[in-house]
């Protein structure tokens, strides 16, 4: 079968495996719950007949917290999403707009009339860790649960210095620090740090839900890049999800970040959907 340029992949026979009694098709949806409660956990959820608009009148900068969740298109088609989340915005003062599918293949029917208006596709990866740990750990990096003021202001630090790297604003990275905290309070997200030499090397937060242990942020600070941090910071965090007793733990990445696709695949991690969006700045 010829496939679309663009278009999601064709089913495959992992569409239907079972992972001890679980399919793909069901890891991914404990993906996209885990996914759901982390964008909406801070902002106020306006549920839709297709799905739901999340505003965070006290974020207004940061894209995760504003946005559109469609779970499917509506018969009027997606022009009918755009006016209401573009109603629910401008009362906001928020520029951007940015739509989340809970269906790829609803977003490929959807990519040519949303590019036609400027926006701009976003693709991911949504992955659980199935197979075997091939990590080799950093012994010198000590990892610790932030449950203090300190050790909160060395989190802080680390996520700042890679929101700079990233090109955020000073706006949008202190608005998305506040937010880390807000989540925290809101879903019993765990915030952990790594320290190499006592100094803040990298972080790592873990949002447990029932059926998985979602790893939400994953950061190392450039001057200590290829260190073996993250991956150390991951794999410690994975194993503490397990011993939660949660079932599985999952994590997303950006489609084209091929050096995480590969970290996380020697963790054990395995494809099980695809995540795709739109965002309009």
């Amino acid at each position: 079968m010829t496939k679309k340029a663009g278009s999601p992949p064709p089913p495959t026979e992992t569409d239907s495996t079972a992972v001890e009694g679980t399919t793909f098709t069901e890891l991914f949806a404990h993906v996209l719950e885990a996914s759901f409660a982390t964008f909406s956990s801070v902002s106020r959820v306006r549920v839709r007949p297709w799905g739901a608009i999340f505003v965070a009148p006290d974020y207004p900068a940061v894209h995760d917290a504003n946005m559109a969740w469609v779970e499917r298109i509506p018969k009027s088609g997606i022009s009918q999403v755009l006016l209401e989340l573009d109603g629910e915005m401008r009362s906001h003062g928020i520029s951007f707009r940015r739509l989340e599918f809970a269906d790829p293949e609803a977003a490929y029917d959807a990519q040519e009339a949303l590019v036609g208006l400027d926006f701009a596709p976003t693709r991911g990866l949504a992955m659980v860790r199935l197979g075997e740990s091939a990590c080799v750990r950093n012994p010198d990096l000590m990892i610790r649960e932030a449950d203090t003021p300190e050790e909160w202001a060395v989190f802080d630090a680390v996520l700042s210095e890679i929101h700079a790297e990233s090109g955020f604003s000073a706006e949008v990275s202190r608005e998305l620090v506040k937010r880390y905290h807000a989540r925290r309070r809101k879903l019993g997200e765990r915030m952990y740090i790594g320290l190499l030499g006592g100094v803040g090397a990298g972080a790592v937060t873990l949002v447990p839900r029932n059926k998985i242990a979602f790893i939400a942020e994953v950061g190392t600070r450039p001057t200590f890049r290829r260190r073996g941090v993250a991956r150390t910071l991951v794999e410690e965090v994975s194993s503490i999800g397990l011993q939660m007793g949660i079932p599985y733990v999952g994590l997303s990445t950006a489609w084209e970040n091929e050096a995480a696709r590969a970290l996380y695949e020697t963790l054990g991690y395995r494809p099980v959907g695809e995540l795709r969006g739109f965002l309009k700045t």
